[in-house]
């Protein structure tokens, strides 16, 4: 990460040097017929998961974290010590916050290159 890439708490807003929590968030998503192939093999080797998951074509994929496939997709929050420790954190509120001041942002970019 960059200094230039450096905000203030996404809580409070308040400083967050000279320790801070980058918090990355993603949906995640099951892939039914995956996680089927593998539950499957579960069952052949008798409830053996670890063996299923060795044993299976792709059960890497039986997650999906779209954040991985789409950086987009990821986002990321930037909490002090004193809120990441000592409050009590709405991630539902903080994410939408931040999307929105990424919005701004990009508006703003958009303006200044026309």
């Amino acid at each position: 990460m960059k200094l230039s890439e450096l905000r203030p708490c996404d809580n409070c807003g308040g400083q967050i040097a000279p320790m801070f929590y980058l918090v990355r968030i993603s949906h995640a998503m099951i892939d039914a017929k995956v996680a089927n192939e593998v539950l499957g093999l579960t069952q052949m080797f008798q409830g053996h998961l670890h063996l299923a998951e060795v044993m299976g074509a792709r059960p890497d994929d039986a997650v999906m974290i779209l954040g991985e496939k789409d950086p987009d997709m990821w986002t990321e929050l930037i909490l002090c010590q004193n809120c990441s420790l000592l409050s009590n954190l709405n991630i539902g509120v903080l994410m939408e916050g931040r999307a929105e001041a990424e919005n701004k942002q990009k508006e703003t970019s958009d303006v200044d290159e026309t």
